[in-house]
């Protein structure tokens, strides 16, 4: 049986009801698809492994890049300027391959709440909600199961906006500045969220990188304080436009010891999961019935430096361990794409046919 997007199947997912079921976020790449465009498999396959069965949109926000000019005096001339007025330099890696990217912060030198005041803004969900609707409507009509992305929801914008050594500094020097700070980002994706609800998206992901591959980058007290009410506000908003909304969040690294806090606030799946630090069976078996799981795939690892079969024996693992209890979706994030990583995939997707199909 071949494979077509299928948003029943990611919702039965998120929703923790699909016992062994596996979904495909699909890895959009020029260098992927030549991997795809080669397998021997059939062309219902080959499609799949391109679209995948998920999309994500977003709530347009309003801003003139020249209003941030001022805050931002070192910024190359190849960079881009996001809607926060965050720089943002592409880097590569010795084989010309993405690899990251470089952030030049405009409140690197705004430590007032004044200044803050001043700051340019952005005006976000700007779109008319009709566009916003036919927008999703389009993708559902796909068979795609469409998210709204809400992703890098307050403390990461916050710093990729003064820098992260900064804002750290400030928790303990400025709290009422860190508080303005938080205040102004949540109302902007609040606006957002509601927007995305009201369009009829199928979920929500709010995130931030919250986590190093050790631990937490904040101890939970400081979460629980400065953190967590402003998620809760946004997570709330949500729910209150669609109650049954499945809402995720999206942190890399080891986010295990935050998993009670955002199941309380009403998070019902997390991503990308990173097995390098998070013990995916132990997460299964302690979280599996309250937050479904998306992604799961060592890419730092396996990925990068193991074998086809070890790709292999890893892709029989998720469809024969994690899988089972309330189904997952497998994602690819964050993977960095060299000649090996592209071997590895292709291994990968006949795996997953096999398993699959």
């Amino acid at each position: 049986m071949y494979r077509r997007p299928a948003r029943d199947r990611v919702l039965s997912i998120l929703r923790r009801d699909a016992p062994g079921v596996v979904a495909y976020h699909a890895l959009e790449h020029e260098q992927v698809e030549a991997v795809i465009a080669h397998l021997d498999l059939p062309r219902a396959w080959l499609d799949y492994f391109r679209q995948g069965e998920v999309r994500f949109v977003g709530a347009k926000a309003s801003y003139e890049p020249e209003a941030f000019t001022r805050y931002l005096p070192a910024l190359p001339e190849d960079a881009s300027v996001s809607s926060w007025g965050v720089g943002r330099q592409a880097l590569q890696n010795a084989q010309g391959h993405h690899a990251g990217h470089r952030y030049f912060h405009p409140l690197a030198e705004v430590d007032t709440v004044a200044g803050l005041e001043a700051y340019p803004w952005p005006e976000c969900a700007v779109e008319s909600p009709e566009e916003l609707r036919t927008r999703v409507g389009a993708l559902r009509e796909g068979g795609y199961a469409v998210v709204g992305n809400a992703s890098q929801t307050i403390l990461e914008t916050a710093y990729l906006m003064r820098g992260i050594d900064r804002l750290f500094l400030d928790f303990y020097e400025r709290p009422e500045y860190v508080e303005a700070l938080f205040s102004v980002l949540c109302d902007r994706r609040i606006a957002e969220v509601r927007a995305l609800a009201r369009a009829g998206v199928d979920s929500v992901r709010l995130g931030d990188d919250i986590a190093t591959q050790e631990a937490l980058m904040i101890s939970l007290p400081m979460y629980r304080e400065m953190l967590r009410p402003f998620h809760a506000r946004v997570v709330a908003a949500a729910l209150e436009i669609d109650p049954a909304l499945p809402v995720g969040y999206h942190s890399d690294g080891n986010l295990t010891a935050l998993l009670p806090e955002l199941i309380d606030i009403g998070v019902t799946w997390i991503n990308p999961v990173q097995p390098e630090c998070m013990d995916l069976r132990k997460i299964s078996r302690e979280f599996g019935r309250d937050l479904a799981l998306w992604g799961c795939t060592p890419v730092q690892s396996v990925y990068a430096h193991g074998t086809a079969d070890e790709v292999r024996a890893h892709t029989r693992f998720l469809f024969e361990e994690i899988a089972p209890a309330h189904g997952l979706i497998v994602q690819f994030m964050n993977i960095v794409i060299t000649p090996h990583v592209l071997r590895n995939l292709a291994a990968f997707f006949e795996e997953f046919r096999a398993l699959a199909g």
